[in-house]
C-alpha cells in the first residue's frame, strides 16, 4: 500500500512540471470593426429612374458631357428626337421642392446618356402626402423654414444610335390580323429617308420576306446589309415597291 502512495505522487508531480499552454492576451481589448455604410444616392432623378429594355440596339459611346434639353412637349420632342438619330434610355418622374438641373445632368452621366430633356410644372395644389413630405426634408435639413412651392418632374434620356442600317423606328399593328409594321419615325438622312419612307408608312416587306415584328425587321436589315434591297410599304391604301441601299452593318 505504501509502494502504491508513492507511485501516486511521483506521478502528479510529474503532471505538476508540465508547462501549460494558454492563448495569448492581446495588450489592448478587441473592438468589433466599423459597419461600413453604404452612402444612400440623394438624387431624386436617380431614386425614380426606370430604364428601358433596348432589345440590343447598338448604341455610340455615351458622352462625359450630355446636353441638357427645356422639353415643352413630351410627344412632339420624343418623335423629334427619334429623327434625330437617338433612342430613350429611360425616363424620371416625381413630385418635389426645387431640384436644380445639375441633378439631371449628373443622372444623364450615370447612365452614359447623350442628351436629357427635362420637363417642369407647377403643382398648383400639394396633397397631403406632398406636405409630409415637406415636413420630412425639413427635418431632415434642419431648416426654419419648410418649401412652400412643389414641382413636378420629368426627365428622358437619350443615347445616340450607331449609323443605322435602314433606319426607321416601327411598331406592330394594332389588329393581328394586319400585316406589317407602323414607321413611327425615321432618321434623318438614313437609307429609309433617302428612299422616301415617311412617317405612317407600313413596312410589308423586304426582298419579298414579310416582316410581322421589329425585331424581324432588324434581323432581315442585317442579313442584307450594305446591299440593295426591295422594300415593299403600303401608304394610305396604296401599296409601293421602292429600292434602298442599306448601311453597312455597325
Amino acid at each position: 500500500m505504501r509502494h502504491y502512495y508513492l507511485v501516486l505522487l511521483v506521478a502528479l508531480l510529474a503532471a505538476c512540471t508540465q508547462p501549460v499552454v494558454r492563448d495569448s492576451v492581446p495588450s489592448k481589448p478587441a473592438t468589433p470593426a466599423a459597419k461600413v455604410e453604404k452612402p444612400v444616392d440623394d438624387n431624386p432623378y436617380s431614386q425614380h429612374y426606370v430604364a428601358r429594355d433596348l432589345h440590343g440596339v447598338k448604341l455610340q459611346a455615351g458622352s462625359a458631357s450630355p446636353q441638357l434639353f427645356r422639353g415643352v412637349n413630351e410627344t412632339a420632342d420624343y418623335q423629334r428626337m427619334l429623327n434625330d438619330g437617338y433612342e430613350m434610355l429611360g425616363y424620371s418622374r416625381f413630385e418635389q421642392a426645387d431640384v436644380p438641373p445639375s441633378r439631371a445632368e449628373a443622372q444623364a452621366v450615370k447612365v452614359k446618356a447623350d442628351a436629357v430633356v427635362i420637363y417642369t410644372q407647377t403643382v398648383a395644389t400639394p396633397t397631403t402626402a406632398m406636405r409630409m413630405k415637406q415636413i420630412k426634408e425639413q427635418a431632415q435639413q434642419s431648416s426654419k423654414a419648410a418649401p412652400t412651392q412643389m414641382y413636378s418632374y420629368m426627365a428622358t434620356y437619350w443615347a445616340k444610335l450607331q449609323p443605322p442600317v435602314l433606319g426607321v423606328h416601327v411598331m406592330q399593328r394594332m389588329e393581328k390580323d394586319d400585316p406589317g409594321l407602323t414607321v413611327l419615325a425615321v432618321i434623318s438622312g438614313s437609307p429609309a429617308a433617302q428612299a422616301g419612307v415617311v412617317i405612317g408608312d407600313v413596312l410589308l416587306s423586304i426582298n419579298g420576306q414579310k416582316l410581322d415584328s421589329a425585331q424581324g425587321l432588324q434581323a432581315l436589315s442585317l442579313q442584307h446589309a450594305g446591299q440593295e434591297v426591295e422594300l415593299t410599304l403600303k401608304r394610305v391604301a396604296l401599296e409601293k415597291h421602292v429600292q434602298v441601299k442599306l448601311n453597312a452593318a455597325p
